[in-house]
């Protein structure tokens, strides 16, 4: 698959799962939160990582932050080829799969967390996440 038709295809189901496109970051707001996802080449192939940051509002105050500005940061992982992966080579994934992987992602880690108390929620679940939150974020949610 070429590049063009690879972001065409994941710009097509972000946006249908409700974020929005500004310059190279898509997003999701809420009062509380804003979901940021980027996407990353790889400099070794021809491959791509996707990126999310969960930004509390209280504690930015950019408009457009990168996902890199994350409170709490993680990294999607894929079902691909039988086989779970954090990195899509796009000369070896398959359209449909691709979508799928790209939805159920989203579906879990993006349009649902909408306050404070989802993301919270999402970090017990996955106490894994506590390796990408800062120290701040953690004091603000008062969790260890």
């Amino acid at each position: 698959m070429e590049t063009a038709e690879f972001k065409e295809i994941v710009e097509e189901i972000v946006i249908s799962n409700g974020m929005t496109k500004r310059r190279s970051c898509y997003y999701m707001e809420s009062n509380e939160l804003m979901v940021v996802l980027g996407l990353q080449k790889s400099s070794y192939s021809s491959s791509y990582y996707f990126n999310l940051g969960y930004i509390i509002k209280d504690l930015n105050d950019k408009q457009y932050p990168k996902y890199t500005d994350g409170n709490v940061r993680l990294r999607f992982e894929f079902e691909l080829n039988g086989k779970y992966t954090d990195v899509v080579d796009i000369n070896e994934v398959l359209k449909d799969e691709l979508a799928d992987e790209l939805e159920k992602n989203i579906k879990y880690y993006a349009s649902p967390i909408t306050s404070i108390k989802a993301l919270k929620n999402l970090i017990k679940e996955q106490p894994v996440l506590l390796y990408q939150t800062t120290l701040v974020t953690k004091q603000y949610l008062q969790i260890e």
